[in-house]
């Protein structure tokens, strides 16, 4: 997947997250639209690796540095994934850099 067609799937809404991401967004570390801003403001994917569960459309995952929507640095690891409706990115963990 090349970062254009990932930030398409977040411009659609066609995203999900973990429960520990979820968990921090309840806690207010952070608003889920830190993760959208932080995709659509990305200008290269940093780093792809093997998604060693295998359930990964193309095999990989992937680390994407952004901003979130105060400007500040924001990190994200996050995997394709299909299902009934299609291809959508699965948020696997979030947080602002140092």
């Amino acid at each position: 997947m090349t970062l254009a067609q990932i930030q398409k799937l977040i411009a659609q809404n066609r995203y999900d997250y973990t429960g520990k991401i979820r968990a921090l967004i309840e806690e207010g570390y952070f608003e889920e639209l830190d993760l959208k801003t932080c995709i659509l403001t990305a200008t290269r994917i940093s780093k792809r690796e093997r998604d060693e569960l295998g359930q990964a459309v193309g095999g990989m995952k992937y680390v994407i540095i952004g901003k979130d929507t105060h400007g500040r640095d924001f990190y994200t690891a996050g995997k394709v994934l299909r299902d009934y409706a299609g291809h959508y990115y699965f948020f696997i963990t979030a947080h602002e850099t140092a």
